[in-house]
């Protein structure tokens, strides 16, 4: 139950996000800066880039950014120093759309304890940057 509850932290965590820096040229930029992000614990840096989609209003947005920190401190947090932290990282894929507006990229996380987890995480590209999204 541990296992899965973790695998769906880093999944909302990793999957939600498109972009997760200051103008990623490449998907698998904003990956590594997102996968960056969660290693250094700056849960606060990886929510702000999260996008939630053109439907959701700036109020609902900032409820949910609000969600998803609270979320990823309490439980992630401590998921993640069970673990020993993310130690190291590989992207393995990058998958543009052909209208090149969303993209997957596949990346294998290690950590302290020596575990290893295979995740995917979707991303759209917004105003030139590619963000973090979150999958309904």
């Amino acid at each position: 139950m541990k296992k899965l509850f973790f695998a769906l932290v880093c999944a909302v965590a990793i999957f939600a996000t498109t972009s997760c820096g200051g103008g990623a040229s490449t998907p698998a930029d904003a990956a590594a800066e997102c996968i960056e992000l969660i290693k250094a614990g700056d849960y606060e840096g990886f929510v702000d880039n999260l996008y939630f989609g053109e439907e959701v209003t700036a109020e609902e947005a900032d409820q949910a950014k609000q969600m998803y920190l609270a979320l990823l401190k309490e439980k992630g947090g401590k998921q993640m120093e069970q673990k020993g932290g993310i130690t190291s990282y590989t992207l393995a894929s990058e998958e543009i759309a052909e209208d090149g507006k969303t993209a997957k990229v596949a990346y294998e996380t290690t950590y302290g304890d020596g575990s290893t987890d295979k995740m995917k995480l979707d991303l759209i590209l917004v105003d030139g940057e590619w963000k973090p999204t979150i999958n309904k």
